[in-house]
């Protein structure tokens, strides 16, 4: 994920800059967040308790600029809940499938009267802006606004702490692919994970939220329907906390059928950076995976003190030659290679660097850990201390070189082609 942070965010920043636009993206992020500062300003939440009914409802026009319309509409670039039933806000003006006649409406859980409706969804909007202000999620929870209404709601009065998406599945899709290891109740407490992801990052915390949001959009697209091909980026990729429940260690590898091996197969020309992308997020997950159990091994042993120890190493140092530095429950360190794949079993090996090899060699408590269905809800890990890989055991492929020219001071390889 670092890679595309590093990588992805200053393009886009720069891009949305100079063609915002294009698309009809409309309004630039600075723009956007002037409208919703402005909305603010017009509609403190002291202030909504003595709206009228018209000044609140959606349905009335354009011309009208109510609460509702301009929250849907004027403000879609801040996250779009265009689209969704209009009930959603508790009183509108308009039609329904069964009643072609136009006029107010409301949701009977709000109320008998449309009197009675209004007052309570406003009591409610005020009540959740509170809830948000004390950081009392579970009168967030509570509240009876519905969560696309709630979810905007929340970003528009706690910029800093709400992320801009608020369909839950969306929500959690992302959640899921950024390998946050978080417990939710509701789709506000994945928003604050997701800007709590954001607080870590310099180059995400420098631009504005809306930008975060396309950032999101941009890496990992919008979840699809349907389970996608790609064992990488299945619509029902876990959420991490799952993942991690799911898991379990096992004694033996699993069995290798004969015959045909694991993998895409086919003759086709092979996208390499679609492949490295591939491998990178199923190792990600696998490294995500070992470090929640690591930390949870350590807590349920008694050992908080070393739970808290253990870190990302590969997230600092890719050259360190292992990705998880964690502890044995005597305080010796441990350090953990993990090879993740999302198969079953290794019918295809796994990869591992000229530096890793060595560390494997050299290292006094080094481990190799297999993460096998690395994407599913239930991956299996395989654990290898001290593993001897240039024993018998195992076959070492040389699948790529560094090729050097061989050539003197002297000499020169202008001319040649590489």
């Amino acid at each position: 994920m670092a890679v595309e942070i590093l990588q992805h965010v200053p393009v886009l920043a720069e891009h949305e800059k100079s063609h915002w636009f294009l698309n009809q993206r409309g309004p630039s992020p600075q723009a956007a967040e002037k409208l919703r500062e402005n909305f603010v300003a017009e509609y403190p939440f002291e202030k909504i308790p003595d709206l009228k009914l018209d000044e609140f409802v959606i349905g009335k026009g354009a011309k009208n600029r109510s609460f509702c319309y301009r929250l849907e509409r004027e403000m879609d670039v801040l996250g779009r809940i265009l689209g969704a039933r209009a009930d959603k806000f508790g009183v509108y003006y308009g039609r329904t499938k069964t009643d072609a006649s136009v006029k107010y409406r409301f949701a009977s859980h709000w109320g008998s009267t449309l009197e009675e409706a209004f007052v309570a969804v406003k009591q409610a909007i005020v009540k959740l802006l509170q809830a948000a202000a004390n950081d009392d999620m579970e009168a967030i929870l509570e509240n009876r606004i519905s969560p696309l209404f709630k979810g905007k709601l929340l970003f528009i009065y706690n910029p800093e702490k709400y992320a801009p998406i608020y369909s839950e599945r969306h929500l959690k899709f992302f959640v899921a692919h950024l390998d946050l290891n978080v417990a939710f109740h509701c789709g506000a407490d994945l928003q604050r994970a997701l800007m709590d992801y954001r607080a870590t990052w310099p180059n995400l915390l420098d631009q504005p939220a809306v930008l975060y949001m396309r950032f999101l959009y941009d890496v990992f697209g919008h979840p699809p329907d349907n389970d996608s091909s790609d064992d990488s980026t299945p619509a029902s990729l876990p959420l991490l906390a799952d993942a991690v429940r799911g898991s379990q260690f096992i004694t033996d590898l699993p069995f290798l059928s004969s015959g045909k091996k694991g993998g895409s197969g086919g003759h086709g020309k092979t996208d390499f950076e679609k492949r490295e992308k591939r491998l990178r997020r199923i190792g990600d997950r696998g490294e995500s995976i070992v470090f929640a159990l690591e930390e949870q091994r350590l807590i349920q042993a008694g050992k908080t003190n070393l739970a808290n120890r253990v870190k990302h190493i590969s997230q600092e140092d890719d050259g360190a030659g292992f990705d998880i530095l964690s502890y044995d429950e005597d305080g010796m360190e441990r350090q953990i290679e993990v090879k993740a794949t999302s198969a079953a079993n290794l019918a295809d090996g796994f990869y591992i660097s000229s530096n890793e090899l060595e560390k494997s060699a050299t290292l006094g408590n080094y481990y190799i850990y297999l993460v096998f269905s690395a994407m599913s809800k239930k991956p299996e890990i395989f654990q290898m201390k001290h593993p001897s890989l240039k024993s018998d055991a195992f076959a070492l492929v040389p699948v790529i070189y560094n090729v050097m020219p061989k050539v003197t001071v002297s000499e020169t390889v202008s001319e040649t082609s590489f």
